[in-house]
């Protein structure tokens, strides 16, 4: 029996939850799904969930500790950690890590021979201004560049981040024990997909989390003008986030409210079938506010495409223009101004169906049973 440990930060689904869900399905694992929320969202608990051979039979909660200083949670973290694991009895055959603070977890606790192995699954990399704050930039990269260098496979989300470290950090392929593009995928055999006749025809949507880089405030302010071409239009938006209030607030104040559904989060079935349903999907990311997507490998655009949605996205992304050359989706200016001609293109029922068919195709190159199956874990 295999021990393996995926320990992430959490606020949405994200691969993670895709490699346990792939794991939970064969005979000989233990798994130890270890959950740390972000430090700015509404808690700051620690979870486990154990899947010991195929069934989930433990679940424990740490406290909320929203009264500690942030330097201190993550001590908090590594604690929860160490603990759920030394409970093993028995050493972490694998230790996956989902940034580079998780990975250096597993890399201390390699070190006191409680996991035999560490991969760092890095999803994200942001080499300027991933905080307000030089000090805890400094530490930032400073803790990546420690795992890449450590772990013993690195798995990038996308191509452009060990180009990224290089430019940026000196960090050169000699300096990675084992490395491989592990990207966020899809199940495309789990998603229920519909035709443009059974779908909610004048519904726009957005998933992710609530933060001023995601662009919804940009379209929140373009409603006015698109209900003149279409009174029937809603904006669906599945997420949660600090920002969400400040989103509220805009709305009501330009009175489009009533064409606004804020959904929150939702678990990932219910999110795929909200998705499905739903006419044209948006990812319009502000290059201005956004310094994480150039690097990255969004995993809201993967599940867009496997329901089957065209896009409307800006070119940050780094297979934007890839999405568009395939007519699974089109890119936007991130100020707003070709948009509602875009979404209007989109919805059209003949072009709908066509991007439809086209994103489920493309779609099926980044089937997670693929992408798993190939890490022989």
């Amino acid at each position: 029996m295999k021990n393996i440990a995926i320990v992430a930060h959490k606020h949405l689904p994200q691969p993670d939850d895709d490699l346990v869900y792939f794991l939970h399905r064969k005979n000989g694992y233990n798994i130890f799904h270890i959950k740390h929320s972000f430090s700015d969202t509404k808690d700051r608990r620690s979870a486990l969930d154990l899947y010991p051979n195929w069934k989930k039979t433990k679940r424990e909660k740490s406290l909320d500790y929203t009264f500690l200083p942030e330097s201190l949670i993550y001590f908090k973290e590594f604690f929860f950690t160490a603990k759920w694991l030394l409970s093993a009895k028995r050493k972490v055959d694998l230790f996956v890590g989902m940034d580079g603070l998780c990975s250096f977890f597993g890399i201390i606790l390699k070190a006191f021979g409680v996991c035999k192995k560490v991969v760092y699954w890095n999803m994200d990399f942001v080499p300027l201004g991933r905080f307000e704050s030089e000090w805890k930039n400094s530490i930032y990269h400073r803790i990546n560049i420690f795992a890449c260098k450590n772990a013993d496979e690195v798995w990038d989300l996308s191509p452009k981040m060990i180009k990224g470290r290089k430019i940026f950090f000196r960090v050169n392929e000699r300096d990675y024990k084992f490395h491989r593009v592990v990207p966020y995928g899809v199940w495309t055999d789990r998603i229920k997909r519909l035709p443009y006749k059974s779908c909610q025809k004048s519904t726009l949507v957005f998933m992710g989390h609530l933060l001023a880089k995601q662009g919804v405030g940009m379209v929140i302010k373009k409603i006015p003008e698109i209900i003149k071409k279409n009174p029937n239009f809603i904006f669906k938006i599945i997420g949660d986030g600090n920002y969400k209030g400040q989103l509220v607030k805009l709305a009501n104040k330009i009175s489009v409210g009533k064409y606004c559904k804020f959904l929150g989060k939702i678990d990932t079935l219910k999110l795929e079938n909200e998705i499905a349903k739903s006419a044209v999907a948006i990812a319009p990311y502000l290059k201005t506010k956004d310094s994480y997507t150039h690097y990255s490998d969004p995993g809201k655009i993967k599940t867009y495409l496997a329901c089957g949605i065209p896009i409307l996205l800006t070119d940050l992304p780094w297979n934007a223009k890839e999405i568009e050359k395939n007519k699974c989706g089109l890119i936007i200016r991130d100020d707003g101004k070709d948009l509602i001609k875009k979404l209007s293109f989109l919805m059209k029922s003949s072009i709908n169906d066509k991007f439809r068919k086209n994103a489920i195709s493309y779609s099926e190159r980044f089937d997670y049973e693929n992408i798993f199956s190939d890490l022989k874990i």
